[in-house]
């Protein structure tokens, strides 16, 4: 059996498709995706689609734009300014592509790797991770999911503390999650840097560079940080190469590190 871990698809269906045949994957065989499956790419239906028609093992974790999605449904409803989740929205399937989605995970833990979005609080062990993410779900899996969505968005507070209550006990942990790349070095969260370590603030570290990183057995797979590419390190791999802005996607098998790459062949909208 063999695993394969996937950037993210950002609604780039040609792409995924073209990547996923290139692994000539068997039945016995898992594919694991970062999150970010929606928005900017032309056709983020048809991918939500083909990921849920495998026939294999697949784990998708929710990434920022995936609840983006989720966050214009039902009560909330409103207008996307991205064409590929529109049509999503008026998918005459939309309510089960939509209830699929919210039963992703935000993250998975298995054996030797933790599958995550963006990444995880340096200091959060591995039962902290589950139980975090585990309280994110249950919320986004019950029957007042669409009112939990309303209080997920925004930048406070800005650092993790286990105290914390409510919507800001909520709100913080999915943008650890989802949305984390640079942190101060008191640990907070800052959302103002999106480019690579080598032109940050001097001020600030990557997350997985911060003082405080517990040492852990499990290696992070995540995506998110596009600009900072493909990153194959022996504590975490990197795997947002940036499919989102034409550019690449692609796939990491875990076993021996081979790398799968596919340069995007959708066409990517001007305005993304």
């Amino acid at each position: 059996m063999a695993i394969y871990v996937i950037g993210d698809v950002h609604g780039c269906i040609k792409t995924l498709i073209s990547l996923v045949d290139q692994l000539d994957l068997k039945k016995n065989d898992e594919l694991w995706f970062c999150g970010d499956l929606v928005n900017r790419g032309p056709d983020s239906t048809n991918c939500i689609r083909f990921i849920k028609a495998l026939k294999i093992k697949t784990v998708c974790v929710l990434g920022n734009h995936d609840l983006y999605l989720l966050s214009l449904v039902g009560d909330n409803s409103k207008m996307s300014g991205d064409c590929g989740i529109q049509a999503l929205l008026e998918a005459p399937d939309k309510n089960e592509l939509i209830e699929w989605l919210r039963h992703r995970p935000l993250a998975h833990v298995s054996g030797k790797y933790i599958l995550v979005h963006a990444g995880v609080y340096p200091t959060w062990d591995t039962a902290t991770i589950k139980e975090l993410a585990l309280e994110i779900e249950n919320d986004l899996q019950s029957a007042t999911w669409q009112r939990f969505m309303v209080n997920l968005w925004g930048n406070s507070p800005g650092i993790w503390n286990s105290e914390l209550e409510g919507k800001d006990r909520k709100r913080i942990i999915v943008n650890i999650f989802t949305r984390m790349r640079y942190l101060t070095p008191t640990g907070a969260l800052d959302f103002s840097f999106k480019n690579t370590p080598s032109v940050q603030a001097k001020t600030l570290v990557p997350w997985f560079c911060f003082s405080k990183t517990l040492r852990r057995k499990e290696r992070v797979l995540f995506g998110h940080w596009s600009s900072l590419g493909l990153l194959i390190r022996k504590e975490f791999v990197s795997l947002d190469t940036g499919c989102g802005r034409g550019e690449f996607l692609t796939a990491i098998r875990l076993s021996d590190s081979h790398v799968y790459s596919k340069k995007v062949i959708d066409d990517i909208p001007l305005t993304s």
